[in-house]
């Protein structure tokens, strides 16, 4: 996490957000990233600026997040890069319900025929606070948001073929953020997968609460969520956006090094979460 950004104040974010990714909006294709297995049978597909990962769980694949929809193309590119058929996603999950992560949803599902899903408490903000999914920074005017087939509970397992997914809430970057635990296999190894849903500061500003009209208080909710997982096993650590585990780093240095795997790393959950956790104190005693 790059703590730096989040010590201007919230009218310099503002005005980053609203110009970061200008580029990306007009040339999407130049932040293509090519597809490659992470480990086991959980493939990253995501481009650059945001992570979409697919498991094949041997009767069907599950994909998580669907990114912007400006760059549909891009993850319909990746699935078929990878090896595999965007027909047999039989689940489309999404971490939380911000634009940059449900975007191509409806595509998805009217194309292939896949299930939506999303937490309960994210599909009732797009039900009763839809201005909170931020659709008016969009690069599409027409943007729209979808229904979901399926609203995860909070404890809730979803399993399809050879993959159990354990659906842990965990908001405070939104309230419908929820977190991700299942296993993989490789070589006769099993490892336990962790994807926390929801890691920026961004919208836990005091100014930027009060905006929304969310209570002060999501700020210490997030440190709650935090800590809520904080002791699940994890061997390996799954982005939200590639720079919150470096992955495309871990990617350059698998291609280095042949025969590693710095994705596999049975420290990284609690260090990533400590992380968070020290960061934010110091963005909250920062006054922000």
């Amino acid at each position: 996490m790059d703590l730096e950004k989040y010590k201007k104040n919230y009218q310099e974010i503002e005005a980053f957000q609203q110009t970061k990714n200008l580029d990306y909006y007009a040339h999407p294709a130049r932040y293509y990233v090519k597809p490659f297995k992470i480990v086991g049978n959980v493939y990253y597909i995501g481009d650059s600026k945001v992570c979409s990962h697919l498991i094949d769980t041997g009767d069907g694949l599950i994909m998580f997040d669907s990114g912007f929809q400006h760059s549909v193309h891009l993850l319909v590119q990746a699935v078929w890069e990878a090896g595999f058929n965007p027909a047999d996603i039989k689940y489309l999950i999404h971490s939380h319900e911000h634009f940059d992560h449900i975007g191509a949803a409806d595509e998805f599902r009217d194309l292939y025929g896949c299930k939506l899903a999303i937490s309960r408490a994210g599909a009732d903000i797009m039900r009763e606070r839809p201005e909170l999914v931020y659709l008016k920074a969009c690069p599409n005017p027409y943007a729209t948001l979808f229904t979901p087939d399926l609203e995860l509970e909070d404890g809730q397992v979803l399993t399809l073929g050879n993959t159990s997914i354990r659906c842990v809430l965990t908001p405070g970057h939104s309230p419908g953020v929820m977190s991700f635990f299942f296993d993989t296999c490789e070589d006769g190894r099993t490892y336990h997968v962790g994807y926390f849903g929801g890691a920026g500061f961004n919208t836990l500003y005091r100014e930027k609460l009060l905006e929304d009209k969310l209570p002060l208080s999501m700020r210490e909710t997030f440190l709650e969520s935090l800590q809520k997982v904080r002791e699940y096993p994890v061997d390996v650590v799954l982005g939200n956006h590639p720079r919150q585990n470096e992955t495309l780093a871990k990617r350059e240095q698998m291609l280095r090094e042949p025969g590693t795997n710095p994705f596999v790393d049975p420290g990284e959950w609690k260090r990533f979460v400590d992380q968070l956790t020290g960061q934010f104190r110091e963005f909250m005693e920062a006054g922000n």
